[in-house]
Protein backbone atom coordinates (compact mmCIF):
# COMPACT_ATOMS: atom_id res chain seq x y z
CA UNK A 1 0.00 0.00 0.00
CA UNK A 2 1.49 3.27 -0.94
CA UNK A 3 1.10 6.54 1.48
CA UNK A 4 1.10 10.01 0.60
CA UNK A 5 4.28 12.08 1.95
CA UNK A 6 4.49 14.66 3.87
CA UNK A 7 8.12 15.92 2.93
CA UNK A 8 8.93 18.09 6.09
CA UNK A 9 8.38 15.33 9.02
CA UNK A 10 11.53 13.62 8.73
CA UNK A 11 11.31 10.27 7.97
CA UNK A 12 8.04 9.17 6.22
CA UNK A 13 7.15 5.62 5.51
CA UNK A 14 5.90 5.60 2.14
CA UNK A 15 5.24 2.60 1.51
CA UNK A 16 4.70 -0.96 2.78
CA UNK A 17 3.94 -4.71 2.44
CA UNK A 18 4.87 -8.22 3.30
CA UNK A 19 8.60 -8.11 4.48
CA UNK A 20 9.32 -4.82 2.95
CA UNK A 21 8.72 -1.10 4.24
CA UNK A 22 9.93 1.54 2.24
CA UNK A 23 11.09 4.85 4.55
CA UNK A 24 11.39 8.20 2.56
CA UNK A 25 14.11 10.24 4.56
CA UNK A 26 17.38 11.95 3.72
CA UNK A 27 21.13 12.07 4.62
CA UNK A 28 24.05 14.65 5.26
CA UNK A 29 26.00 14.26 1.94
CA UNK A 30 29.07 17.33 1.45
CA UNK A 31 26.64 19.60 -0.71
CA UNK A 32 23.81 19.37 1.77
CA UNK A 33 21.28 17.22 3.00
CA UNK A 34 20.36 14.89 -0.38
CA UNK A 35 16.46 12.70 -0.32
CA UNK A 36 17.08 9.01 1.03
CA UNK A 37 15.22 6.19 0.28
CA UNK A 38 15.15 3.29 2.79
CA UNK A 39 14.10 -0.26 1.72
CA UNK A 40 13.55 -2.03 5.00
CA UNK A 41 13.37 -5.79 4.91
CA UNK A 42 13.91 -6.71 8.36
CA UNK A 43 12.58 -5.61 11.64
CA UNK A 44 13.64 -2.32 12.44
CA UNK A 45 12.97 1.16 14.58
CA UNK A 46 12.08 4.47 12.48
CA UNK A 47 11.78 7.51 14.44
CA UNK A 48 11.90 10.75 12.17
CA UNK A 49 15.13 10.83 12.60
CA UNK A 50 16.73 7.89 12.42
CA UNK A 51 16.22 4.19 10.55
CA UNK A 52 17.81 1.36 12.50
CA UNK A 53 17.72 -1.09 10.26
CA UNK A 54 18.00 -5.29 11.42
CA UNK A 55 16.42 -4.48 14.75
CA UNK A 56 16.96 -7.69 16.67
CA UNK A 57 13.39 -9.53 17.69
CA UNK A 58 11.08 -10.54 14.70
CA UNK A 59 8.35 -12.00 16.95
CA UNK A 60 6.82 -10.34 19.60
CA UNK A 61 8.03 -13.37 22.17
CA UNK A 62 11.36 -12.42 21.51
CA UNK A 63 11.12 -8.94 22.82
CA UNK A 64 13.21 -8.15 26.12
CA UNK A 65 13.63 -5.40 28.67
CA UNK A 66 16.77 -4.66 26.88
CA UNK A 67 14.79 -4.08 23.37
CA UNK A 68 12.50 -1.53 24.89
CA UNK A 69 15.56 -0.06 26.45
CA UNK A 70 16.56 0.57 23.04
CA UNK A 71 13.61 2.26 22.16
CA UNK A 72 13.76 4.62 24.83
CA UNK A 73 17.16 5.97 24.12
CA UNK A 74 14.79 8.28 21.71
CA UNK A 75 13.18 9.87 24.06
CA UNK A 76 9.47 9.12 22.66
CA UNK A 77 6.31 10.10 23.89
CA UNK A 78 4.67 7.04 22.59
CA UNK A 79 6.16 3.82 21.37
CA UNK A 80 4.44 1.89 18.41
CA UNK A 81 4.64 -1.61 18.09
CA UNK A 82 3.82 -3.18 14.64
CA UNK A 83 3.38 -6.79 14.82
CA UNK A 84 3.46 -8.00 10.95
CA UNK A 85 -0.23 -8.54 9.18
CA UNK A 86 -1.62 -9.91 12.48
CA UNK A 87 -1.96 -8.21 15.88
CA UNK A 88 0.07 -10.09 18.00
CA UNK A 89 0.64 -8.71 21.61
CA UNK A 90 4.40 -9.29 23.61
CA UNK A 91 4.75 -10.28 27.08
CA UNK A 92 2.81 -8.29 29.54
CA UNK A 93 5.41 -6.94 30.83
CA UNK A 94 7.24 -6.05 27.68
CA UNK A 95 5.50 -2.54 27.59
CA UNK A 96 6.11 -1.70 31.39
CA UNK A 97 9.78 -0.16 30.37
CA UNK A 98 7.86 2.48 28.63
CA UNK A 99 5.72 3.29 30.87
CA UNK A 100 7.47 3.86 33.77
CA UNK A 101 9.74 6.44 31.18
CA UNK A 102 6.45 8.49 30.59
CA UNK A 103 6.40 7.05 27.27
CA UNK A 104 3.02 5.84 25.41
CA UNK A 105 2.96 1.94 24.06
CA UNK A 106 0.47 0.54 21.64
CA UNK A 107 0.67 -2.34 19.94
CA UNK A 108 -1.07 -2.86 16.58
CA UNK A 109 -0.33 -4.68 12.70
CA UNK A 110 2.67 -3.09 11.02
CA UNK A 111 -0.23 -1.13 8.27
CA UNK A 112 -1.97 0.31 11.28
CA UNK A 113 1.61 1.32 13.10
CA UNK A 114 2.70 2.76 9.89
CA UNK A 115 -0.22 5.38 8.90
CA UNK A 116 -0.56 6.14 12.74
CA UNK A 117 3.81 6.81 12.80
CA UNK A 118 3.44 9.10 9.90
CA UNK A 119 0.27 10.66 11.72
CA UNK A 120 1.99 11.49 14.61
CA UNK A 121 5.48 12.41 12.73
CA UNK A 122 3.47 14.62 10.67
CA UNK A 123 2.49 16.61 14.07
CA UNK A 124 5.61 16.68 15.07
CA UNK A 125 5.05 14.40 18.11
CA UNK A 126 8.26 12.19 19.53
CA UNK A 127 7.60 8.94 18.06
CA UNK A 128 9.44 5.33 17.66
CA UNK A 129 8.06 2.74 15.39
CA UNK A 130 9.36 -0.98 16.14
CA UNK A 131 8.44 -2.73 13.33
CA UNK A 132 8.37 -6.24 13.27
CA UNK A 133 8.84 -8.35 10.44
CA UNK A 134 7.59 -11.38 10.53
CA UNK A 135 6.19 -12.95 7.48
CA UNK A 136 8.86 -13.93 4.73
CA UNK A 137 9.30 -11.34 1.62
CA UNK A 138 6.63 -13.24 -0.58
CA UNK A 139 3.00 -12.66 -0.36
CA UNK A 140 0.50 -10.56 -0.88
CA UNK A 141 -0.01 -7.00 -0.43
CA UNK A 142 -1.58 -5.33 2.18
Amino acid sequence: MKINLDKNAGNMIIAYDVGLIRVHGSVQTDAGTAPKIHSVTASAIITPETVVENWQPTHPSELQPEHMQQLLEFQPEIVLLGTGRQLRFPASEIGQACYQAGAGFEVMDTGAACRTYNILAAEGRRVVAALLMIEPATGGSR
